[in-house]
């Protein structure tokens, strides 16, 4: 539903190189069209353009395909299509109602004459959808080498995305979790590798993502890259983590005596992969590799990244206090990091069937939680966070992970 039907000439020619033909396929300008046609049919897709007229000859508004939106998500049209597409020329136009697009929606697809980005994207979820109708093992049940995790899809996967790993649109592997596959070159080997962002920060979004793409994917390695706070005085800006262990600093009870309550706390501490830690050992003392990661950043590095293995503790808020840090330290005197989601990875993948992989986090300092907390260095520590994990997978992923018979 598009009253600019020529933009989708592309799309219907790649979506008959798999098998949808155009007689399969209804095209309307007007969200009463829309109407219309569900209610004489039922679709598996529908494309829905943000920005929209009500009637052929009406003016666009982007309340028109909100409100249609809203009917099929409260059950008031009769056929409700399986999936939903979210389409877009500008996420600045739409923006009133795109995080309801965001939310309600597959996915939002960003439309560029230009750029066959958004043609990839729609076909790969046609696809799965054919997988599905025809109950036949569809592409999202691949095992894959690695997988990656992050928390934001900006900065955090974005700066996952520019590393040289032959990245490809985003497909489902199911009706929620979209990823882009890649690979790349190690010790002679090809390894496939995929990545995906949650929904939202945390550490339970985080462990359902690490589940479901641990179950339909897996994967022999399971890593997160992103941002953290740093303990001052044992790390600086821009510094890369090595999360080992990690635990959730909230865990444990409030208990009362007679006159006052306190904290019990009852942390569980979960261990990065020991094979994996043993392998980021070797990259600390490589000052050149760290060096060039700090040179070849596009903006203003926070420095010559240096890599620090140890404690790094997980909760449910962003701290910006200064003071809560230090209560965590009481947990564990070695802890060098505080952020939201690696436990939620670690809990995931550790209690996952066999065969379990190996997990671990890499993350970039970019504040110390305190109240002189910049943004100005997020950038800078999603990419140091991603560039030591290239580093790491491109010189010994071929000795982490095993070759499948």
């Amino acid at each position: 539903m598009d009253d600019r039907p020529k933009r989708y000439d592309r799309l219907m020619g790649v979506f008959a190189g798999i098998g949808i033909s155009r007689s399969q396929i209804d095209l309307v300008t007007c969200t009463s069209a829309a109407r219309e046609k569900m209610g004489q049919r039922s679709y598996d897709l529908l494309i829905l353009d943000i920005l929209v007229p009500l009637w052929p000859e009406g003016e666009e508004a982007t309340q028109h395909s909100a409100d249609l939106l809203f009917e099929i998500r409260e059950g008031e049209i009769s056929n409700s299509p399986g999936h939903i597409l979210g389409i877009t020329a500008d996420r600045d136009v739409g923006a009133a109602v795109f995080q309801d697009f965001e939310a309600y929606t597959w996915t939002v697809l960003e439309y560029a004459a230009d750029n066959d980005e958004w043609i990839s994207r729609a076909t790969n979820c046609a696809k799965y959808i054919l997988n599905q109708l025809q109950s036949t093992e569809g592409e999202g049940d691949r095992p894959v080498d690695v997988a990656i995790i992050c928390a934001l899809a900006m900065p955090e996967m974005e700066e996952v995305l520019k590393l040289p790993w032959n990245w490809s649109a985003a497909r489902p592997i199911d009706d929620m979790v979209f990823v882009h596959d890649g690979w790349f070159e190690a010790g002679g080997r090809v390894l496939s590798v995929c990545a995906t962002s949650s929904p939202r920060m945390g550490m339970v979004s985080t462990a359902l993502r690490t589940a479901t793409m641990v179950e339909r994917l897996r994967p022999q390695l399971v890593a997160m890259t992103g941002i953290c706070a740093g303990v001052r005085g044992k790390v600086k800006l821009g510094d890369v983590l090595f999360a080992d262990p990690s635990w959730d600093f909230q865990s444990g009870k409030r208990v009362k005596d007679k006159e006052n309550t306190q904290f019990s706390m009852r942390p569980h501490h979960l261990p990065a992969s020991a094979q994996v830690r043993s392998h980021i050992e070797q990259l600390r003392g490589d000052k050149v590799m760290r060096g060039k990661i700090a040179t070849e950043f596009s903006g203003i590095a926070s420095g010559i990244p240096e890599i620090h293995v140890g404690p790094v503790a997980s909760g449910s808020a962003v701290l910006a206090d200064g003071e809560v840090i230090k209560e965590i330290r009481t947990q564990h005197q070695e802890l060098i990091g505080v952020e939201m989601e690696i436990y939620g990875l670690y809990a995931a993948a550790h209690a996952a069937s066999r065969p379990q992989p190996q997990y671990f986090a890499l993350k970039g300092v970019c504040d110390f939680a305190d109240p002189d907390k910049e943004d100005g260095h997020q950038h800078f520590a999603a990419y140091a966070s991603a560039r030591v994990l290239q580093q790491l997978l491109e010189r010994y992923g071929h000795r982490l992970v095993l070759e499948r018979s």
